[in-house]
């Protein structure tokens, strides 16, 4: 490989390492996986089929990354290619109109494409996806579509090799975040994931149950947070929630628990809390927010929180909504504010 086309090969697996640093989900390492492979092999369309038991989610990125479709797919309506490649943890290249028929029949009926290589992104072994490369037909309807020079020769063993070590990266991120999410941490902010939130939350009130002890949880929104990504981007969204999240673990005492709840919400479960200790600590974090940097939305970041107790019978989702129904009242009242629930005991 030449030396140029090594650099650039490097700068795209470095962006994808980047990537399995701050992805959140799936669709965000194939979506930068997409993007390397139109930069890297200059192909005209590529295909992510996600895997899954029930129905394979297809997501199809066109036209350098800026045309984007999706779909579902039960499993027994995999296009052949795609199974063979699942079976054979192998890739395959479909050159022609018959071979591409015959692999992937969806894509042959465009009536653009003449060649396409299938790649398996294997994670632990398993292939957790099939990512596919199309390159378009050279002259819109030949027998022999292709010519041997530009971008519309068929894949060669070079072309193979760069997509193989692009989709290799991003299966070692896609890796990365399943091992943060069975870990139970949060990508963006390191605190606990929601995840591992709601298990942590059902241990202490079987705990509360067993013992008659006390339990509270408090739900934390960020008033005016979308103002943040929409004047200054999501990457200084992603640092004031990281900010948010540190103060919230300085804050609260070692074996209370900070999570992040979703986007903006956080949740601080809070063991052998009473209502009106856990109003009391929320105020105190209401503060403690207030003195964080947030650009120019607020002097600080403002957060509206609810607080509940849990009673005797209230489950994991009934504590939950207690405290969600306390924050939607506070924020109806007027943001930045501290609101209890209104529960009961049995």
């Amino acid at each position: 490989m030449a030396r140029a086309g090594m650099d650039t090969l490097l700068a795209g697996v470095r962006r994808l390492s980047h990537v399995a640093d701050s992805a959140g989900e799936p669709r965000e390492i194939f979506r930068s996986l997409a993007d390397e492979l139109f930069a890297e092999l200059g192909v005209a369309e590529v295909q992510v089929h996600h895997l899954a038991d029930t129905a394979d989610t297809v997501v199809v990125y066109m036209f350098g990354g800026e045309g984007r479709l999706s779909y579902l797919a039960p499993p027994g309506d995999r296009p052949h290619g795609v199974a063979w490649v699942v079976d054979s943890g192998k890739h395959v290249v479909a050159h022609g109109a018959r071979e591409l028929a015959a692999a992937v029949p969806r894509m042959a009926s465009s009536g653009g494409v003449g060649c396409a290589l299938l790649l398996p992104l294997a994670v632990r072994g398993d292939v957790e996806a099939v990512v596919i490369l199309a390159r378009e037909r050279a002259d819109g309807g030949s027998v022999e579509p292709f010519v041997e020079h530009g971008d519309l020769r068929p894949f060669d063993e070079r072309a193979v090799q760069s997509a193989a070590t692009l989709v290799d990266q991003a299966a070692t991120a896609l890796a990365l975040l399943r091992a943060r999410a069975e870990a139970g941490t949060d990508p963006v902010t390191g605190c606990m994931n929601h995840r591992a939130m709601r298990w942590r939350l059902n241990e202490e009130i079987g705990r509360a149950m067993r013992t008659d002890g006390r339990l509270a949880c408090l739900l934390i929104d960020l008033d005016n947070f979308k103002l943040v990504n929409d004047r200054h981007g999501h990457s200084a969204g992603d640092a004031l929630l990281r900010e948010v999240a540190q103060a919230l673990m300085g804050e609260f005492r070692a074996f209370d628990r900070v999570a992040r709840y979703g986007g903006d919400e956080f949740v601080v479960i809070l063991a052998g809390a009473d209502l009106e200790s856990a109003a009391i600590a929320a105020e105190r974090a209401r503060v403690r927010m207030l003195e964080i940097p947030s650009f120019d939305v607020n002097p600080g970041v403002a957060a509206s929180i609810g607080v509940a107790q849990w009673r005797v019978p209230m489950s994991t989702d009934m504590l939950l909504d207690a405290c969600d129904a306390a924050l939607l009242q506070g924020k109806r009242e007027g943001k930045g504010r501290i609101t209890r629930a209104v529960t009961h005991a049995a």
